[in-house]
């Protein structure tokens, strides 16, 4: 039997200090959408008019460069929130979002959201939170970018993302790091004799 609205509210950490019945006022102003995979959720240029919470699955974030190219931005995982920053601001969405697996979102109405919980000071730390590990994202993105070899890429990855990539496959996690999957085939069996990296039953973790 699925969650309702109210039962999946109440395990996301913001949402947790909130008493029944403002669970229930929150759970009022939300709507519950189910995807398929490769799904598209939102597409760089549209204007949310909610707030949107990944509450099962795994979506990824990516632009275009001028020649048509995907250009991954990140992956995430329940439960995130997704494009909050341009959707606090009500200016249009800087990327677009496929989901990678079937799942779930909920989405909230900004309006009523803006009017009725934004003071809530664990629910403003929430966002916070969120909107910190945006910038930790562009921050690791970054250092992707600039690191010397695709090897330190690869260690940087699975440093950070732990959780997210066991969800991923190989050829996803070479497509943000920016290399290929032959160049991160090879390097991950250089890692594996280095004695840094070993292979676990749902992928490869750091020693």
């Amino acid at each position: 039997m699925k969650k309702t609205i109210s039962e999946i509210l109440k395990e996301v950490t913001m949402f947790a200090s909130l008493k029944s019945s403002e669970i229930t006022l929150l759970a009022s102003i939300s709507h519950r959408y189910d995807y398929k995979k490769d799904s598209t959720l939102f597409m760089e240029g549209d204007i949310s008019d909610s707030l949107i919470l990944l509450v099962d699955g795994v979506v990824s974030l990516f632009k275009h460069d001028s020649k048509g190219n995907e250009i991954i931005i990140g992956y995430f995982t329940p439960y995130a929130l997704l494009a909050e920053p341009a959707t606090l601001r009500h200016t249009a969405l800087p990327s677009s979002s496929t989901f990678k697996t079937d799942g779930t979102i909920i989405k909230i109405n900004l309006e009523k959201f803006e009017e009725l919980f934004m003071d809530y000071p664990n629910i403003s730390r929430g966002i916070i939170k969120s909107l910190l590990k945006k910038i930790d994202l562009l921050q690791q993105n970054i250092h992707f970018n600039i690191a010397s070899t695709s090897s330190e890429k690869i260690l940087h990855f699975y440093k950070k993302n732990p959780r997210l990539s066991l969800d991923l496959k190989k050829y996803e996690i070479a497509s943000i790091l920016g290399i290929t999957s032959e160049t991160f085939s090879r390097n991950i069996t250089k890692l594996i004799k280095d004695n840094k990296l070993e292979k676990v039953s749902t992928g490869y973790r750091l020693i």
